[in-house]
């Protein structure tokens, strides 16, 4: 079996300069950037982003001067991918089962491997077809930061479900999870399938941060939370690693009952088949002026779920200004609710741009849970009688025709 790995992968590699070149199983090919060390710890970065994100350089770099070596490997751009979620949600992982044997003749140094939101399925995929056909590991675990383990984006409303994979899991991880990301409140349901499926799984919950919080660009600086983290991380992967390698080293893969990596559909509205009454809602605004549910009662509501730090809900914001001024001398209800933001940052953004709704205070993230909000922006049209009965889970544009006939229709019920 060895050998047959040896031929699919084609090792055409040659290491020169900081530079790994290799050829996969499908026949891709692969560069993997090194930032040699001396210490005993090569760590493998999966990563998909190719613009200048300073606090993520300065991050490995300083995980590099710790003494961990880096080897880091962009996928998409290996696989002249676009770059989305989906594409990167539905990678089989070949590629990561080819870097680990390669990994493996080319280091004698303990690995763990490390991405970051969709880049963690491909990740555990790899893994396991690593697993199917290598003789020895040196392989410690796997690092995951703020990791989006679900499968397709499911519509607003309904739950979403864990990606097959985590049933076929049984290496060790740790899960950087921010206190304040988006699937703090799922990560029970996250940990129970991957105990279940034998993985020895920990959560670290990084205080007062969110997602993306390794991450900055021209347009969203870190704070001060942020750049602490962060750098903590380094010597945090050294103890980590030491925690994973500790157990003992799986000898085969799980099997694997379900591959389901098909694309979601996107769509604008979807019309609920069977429209459920909507969950309550009792939050405050800003000021603590508070707002419940009961304020819908014979109108139809508009809701919508957002955080000022998520661009596509930033931009969907005027046409939902167009929307209430089209439709304000008429029963209809828009009403905004913010994921787990404070007044103090919620206030600073309006000063900023205009919002011309009521904004309510998700603070504790519970009542976007309860309304099974998965990705942001999401929004859901409620009828006169309370039902939810279309909803939409990226930004689209809320005073198109579609929206008005929409709204009209429920207006005439």
């Amino acid at each position: 079996m060895r050998l047959l790995l040896l031929l699919l992968t084609l090792f055409s590699y040659n290491a020169y300069g900081n530079e790994i070149n290799l050829t996969d199983s499908e026949g891709n090919d692969i560069a993997i950037q090194v930032t040699p060390a001396d210490g005993e710890l090569l760590m493998i970065w999966l990563v998909d982003h190719d613009e200048h994100r300073p606090l993520f350089e300065n991050l490995l770099n300083d995980i590099a001067k710790a003494g961990i070596e880096i080897w880091r490997v962009d996928l998409l751009e290996a696989y002249f991918l676009p770059r989305s979620s989906e594409q990167i949600r539905t990678l089989n992982g070949t590629g990561v089962a080819a870097i680990l044997t390669t990994a493996h003749q080319q280091s004698n140094k303990r690995i763990v491997l490390a991405a970051y939101d969709r880049m963690p399925l491909p990740l555990l995929r790899g893994v396991r077809q690593w697993q199917s056909e290598a003789d020895q590991s040196r392989l410690a675990g796997a690092v995951l930061f703020y990791p989006n383990l679900f499968g397709p984006a499911p519509i607003a409303g309904e739950p979403p479900t864990l990606d097959p994979i985590l049933t076929a899991t049984n290496t060790p991880l740790m899960i950087y999870q921010p206190s304040l990301g988006s699937h703090r409140l799922r990560m029970n349901e996250v940990l129970s399938a991957l105990w279940q499926s034998g993985s020895p799984s920990y959560l670290y919950l990084v205080p007062e941060v969110r997602d993306w919080f390794i991450m900055d660009d021209e347009e969203h600086k870190p704070s001060q939370k942020d750049i602490e983290a962060t750098q903590r991380i380094p010597q945090q992967i050294k103890q980590f690693a030491a925690l994973m390698d500790h157990h003992p080293k799986p000898t085969a893969p799980l099997p694997l009952h379900a591959t389901d990596t098909e694309t979601q559909v996107i769509r604008s509205l979807v019309q609920l088949d069977n429209p459920a009454i909507a969950p309550s809602f009792n939050l405050a605004d800003i000021q603590g002026n508070r707002l419940e549910s009961s304020v819908l009662q014979g109108r139809v509501g508009l809701i919508n779920f957002w955080a000022t730090w998520c661009p596509p809900c930033v931009e969907e914001i005027p046409s939902l200004n167009r929307l209430q001024a089209m439709f304000k001398d008429r029963d209809i209800e828009i009403i905004s609710i913010d994921f787990r933001e404070t007044p103090e940052e919620m206030s600073d953004f309006l000063q900023r741009i205009p919002v011309d709704f009521p904004v309510l205070m998700d603070q504790n993230g519970q009542t976007s849970l309860n309304w099974q909000v998965f990705s942001f922006p999401s929004s859901f049209i409620i009828d006169r009688k309370g039902r939810i009965r279309y909803s939409a889970n990226r930004a689209i544009n809320w005073d198109s025709q579609e929206v008005v006939d929409t709204l009209n229709l429920l207006l005439a019920e």
